[in-house]
């Protein structure tokens, strides 16, 4: 980790409490972010995948987003998802976004089509030519249906908007690639999005991570990357065990969509915000909301006893996004 750059470290994608109502719950909104601070990540991610930043009515996004900074008053940097097929409306949202307060957007690339190399690097282009403000670009097949191309990537390079990549793609070889080609550049930051390989790329130079555990357990994922960068393999070890086995609790044998219902569920057991998910995800039932509840209290994830969350015998599988 290149503790010069500007983009770098812990940043948790705050998943979105929402209200019976279907709207935003400010309230809860504001104790998530001061919880994630306390933690002491790096930034907060709003509106990711984690947040179901697609499914959240636009008028809606534009208020969290302008919350968020709000809240963080510079604490951390803001960084927004920004997901748009229509290159004017990517364009307006996400300049709308960066005057609300965010630091960063996070751009998925047009996903409707299945689009060739070139017509992948042309609307990426497009896009960075016409914002405002410093962005990172967001890889995640698992969403998007389709991969960046690392070529591409480099193509890209040295744009004046284009800051970093959130890579989310289950590959162990592309990151290893994506860190080795990209990490050593002073103006381009290496984001890792997926749980299982974390530690690794970070050990190999990633210069952060993108944890949706770090919603439970935000001072987990940043000691795990003090250890890493200050060389103590023991404690990182250790480390990497508490964040994949509190993972698991919300992740294991269940979908994108379902983990992130559980994990909401964990949430509003300790009290952060309601359980409810935005359509078309589904919120946990009740019986499954109190197996949640009681496999943290179990765990020792009740009431902030990390220090009893078991070293995993049956870690998330390396399909998982933590």
């Amino acid at each position: 980790m290149n503790l010069n750059k500007a983009y770098r470290g812990v940043v948790v994608p705050m998943v979105t409490p929402i209200a019976p109502d279907g709207l935003v719950d400010i309230p809860a909104a504001r104790r998530i972010i001061e919880h994630l601070l306390d933690g002491g990540v790096d930034g907060v991610f709003v509106l990711g995948t984690t947040g179901e930043g697609a499914s959240v009515p636009r008028s809606e996004a534009l208020r969290l987003v302008e919350l968020t900074a709000q809240q963080v008053r510079g604490r951390a940097l803001v960084f927004s998802g920004l997901y748009e097929n229509c290159l004017l409306e990517a364009v307006n949202t996400g300049n709308q976004y960066l005057r609300a307060g965010a630091d960063v957007l996070v751009l998925l690339p047009s996903f409707y089509f299945t689009l060739q190399p070139s017509e992948t690097l042309s609307s990426i282009a497009s896009v960075l030519d016409r914002l405002a403000g410093p962005v990172f670009l967001y890889n995640i097949p698992a969403i998007s249906h389709c991969s960046i191309p690392l070529d591409i990537v480099e193509q890209l390079l040295g744009h004046p908007r284009l800051v970093g990549m959130k890579d989310s793609e289950n590959d162990a070889l592309r990151l290893g690639q994506l860190v080795t080609r990209l990490s050593k550049r002073p103006d381009f930051s290496v984001f890792i999005g997926v749980g299982a390989h974390m530690a690794k790329m970070l050990s190999l130079g990633a210069d952060g991570i993108v944890p949706s555990v770090g919603n439970l357990v935000p001072e987990v994922c940043v000691e795990l990357a003090d250890a890493i960068r200050q060389g103590d393999s023991s404690r990182a070890v250790l480390l990497e065990e508490r964040m994949m086995a509190t993972a698991n609790l919300y992740q294991r044998g269940r979908s994108l969509g379902g983990s992130l219902a559980a994990l909401k569920a964990a949430m509003n057991s300790l009290g952060l915000c309601g359980p409810d998910v935005l359509p078309p995800l589904l919120t946990l039932p009740d019986d499954e909301r109190k197996r949640v509840r009681q496999e943290m209290v179990r765990s020792g994830i009740w009431n902030g006893r990390l220090d009893t969350v078991p070293a995993s015998t049956s870690l998330v599988s390396e399909g998982s996004a933590v």
